[in-house]
């Protein structure tokens, strides 16, 4: 029998009326996004603060997209199983394609995100744009590929009004609040020759033509812990498609004579 909150899920999902349609909006909003995860923060505590280990501090692919940035936040999991598995699933990442793997449930547009491998977006390249939101196909809320070596490292960028998600072009002036992000995914194998790898993530940011008041600094807040919550949570979602391919592929493997 489905527990309480499977039938609000499913509601929320696929319910019919107004209700149903206005909270479905706000819950797929970026701002109903974020504070999902806020929220999901306030309940796991470890999710709330990046890794502080030694990769925190170690030069990444990426890094010299952003200068001078206002945050950089780096995360790590180690994943048992070969990084051509787990690379199937970063290039597949996007609203409108394989979601971002994250715990919320009504990301990528209420969709949530598959988990399964889904050969129609294997073929990313440098220079595609991953689509960040609904409006992505008129250029509103969009990552662009500047950094491809597969299978070990993946680089994606964004400069972008906060507001409305218009891309603001490299070397032009900010003269509405932008977030300029760079969002690196770097797979290395696992040393002593185990099979597995180890997934680096970083984030960097500058805010541009932002307000430094206090509004602004709590809004600034408020999304910092939301994404460091939802990275911590995509890794995970990673980790575990990935490791469940590879149980899968273990289990069809004939047994020898």
């Amino acid at each position: 029998m489905p527990t309480t909150v499977e039938l609000l899920e499913h509601w929320a999902k696929y319910g019919r009326g107004r209700v149903a349609t206005v909270f479905r909006r706000a819950a797929t909003s970026a701002v109903g996004t974020y504070g999902a995860y806020v929220g999901y923060g306030l309940m796991h505590a470890e999710l709330r603060h990046p890794f502080e280990g030694a990769e925190a501090n170690e030069p990444l692919p990426g890094d010299g997209l952003v200068a001078f940035p206002d945050s950089t936040k780096t995360f790590v999991v180690d994943i048992a199983a070969p990084r051509d598995v787990v690379w199937r699933y970063l290039v597949q990442m996007g609203y409108g394609r394989a979601g971002w793997y994250g715990w919320y449930p009504m990301e990528n547009g209420g969709r949530g995100s598959t988990d399964v491998v889904l050969d129609r977006w294997q073929g990313l390249a440098v220079g595609d744009l991953i689509p960040d939101g609904p409006r992505a196909g008129e250029g509103l809320g969009v990552w662009r590929v500047v950094e491809l070596e597969p299978p070990e490292m993946m680089v994606l960028f964004s400069r972008r009004v906060a507001t409305d998600g218009r891309e603001v072009a490299a070397g032009t002036a900010a003269r509405e609040p932008t977030i300029e992000c760079s969002w690196a995914f770097v797979l290395r194998p696992v040393a002593n020759g185990v099979e597995g790898c180890r997934l680096i993530v970083r984030v960097r940011v500058r805010f541009l033509a932002t307000e430094g008041g206090l509004a602004g600094r709590v809004l600034r807040h408020f999304f910092d812990v939301g994404d460091t919550v939802m990275e911590w949570t995509m890794l995970e979602g990673i980790k575990a498609r990935a490791e469940h391919d590879r149980d899968l592929a273990a289990s069809r493997v004939p047994p020898r004579d």
